[in-house]
């Protein structure tokens, strides 16, 4: 989906009673920043409690080192790691464990020039004001759409308390319908794993 199918969603439902839009057809040009910032924390949101970005490297061993870190601040968590060509259990004899979120150990050492190949779970990209005047394509199954708005309803909301005469159960209200949303993906189990296409969201890099 583009950053405007977001905007345009977010005008005729969540928004649609705010100064945000327009004639609740599209987000005021001048307040379109400001969405932005509550459209990544729910990116955020969305990426941690998901596997929706994946990313790989490969990293070539030295002699006897056991201990080595993934220099990406995108990573989340480690996912899947596989030893030259055999996958690893995490906390096992002859498997590895972690030392530091980004960092793994490997439980033998291992000779020179042996492949470590990592698999993990990745942020999104930061959306900018140069996003919204490209218009990007938001690396979001269209699935996660209502999740995302709920989830900017009820910041929102709560920062434009004032205009709802102080009632907070708009927001509260936004909030529990993102949570029920959330629960109903989480039992879909719909994540990168479950999308063919979604080698958009896939990255690849070596060491």
């Amino acid at each position: 989906m583009r950053l405007s199918d977001v905007f345009n969603t977010l005008a005729t439902s969540e928004l649609s009673n705010l100064f945000l839009a327009e004639g609740t057809v599209e987000i005021k040009p001048n307040k379109k920043e400001v969405v932005l910032r509550s459209i990544n924390l729910a990116l955020t949101d969305l990426y941690n409690r998901f596997f929706l970005k994946r990313k790989e490297i490969k990293i070539t061993t030295s002699q006897g080192v056991q201990a080595y870190t993934i220099n990406d601040p995108l990573l989340i968590e480690i996912h899947k790691v596989i030893f030259n060509g055999r996958e690893l259990c995490i906390n096992k004899p002859n498997g590895y464990h972690l030392l530091a979120v980004n960092t793994l150990v490997l439980k033998d050492k291992p000779d020179d020039n042996q492949t470590i190949e990592v698999i993990y779970k990745a942020k999104h990209k930061i959306l900018t004001q140069d996003d919204i005047d490209n218009d990007v394509e938001i690396e979001l199954p269209d699935i996660y759409l209502n999740a995302l708005c709920l989830f900017i309803g009820s910041r929102v909301y709560t920062s434009m308390v004032n205009q709802l005469d102080g009632d907070l159960n708009e927001s509260n209200r936004y909030a529990q319908k993102y949570m029920q949303e959330i629960a109903m993906l989480n039992d879909q189990g719909v994540d990168v794993d479950g999308f063919e296409e979604m080698w958009l969201f896939n990255d690849k890099g070596f060491i």
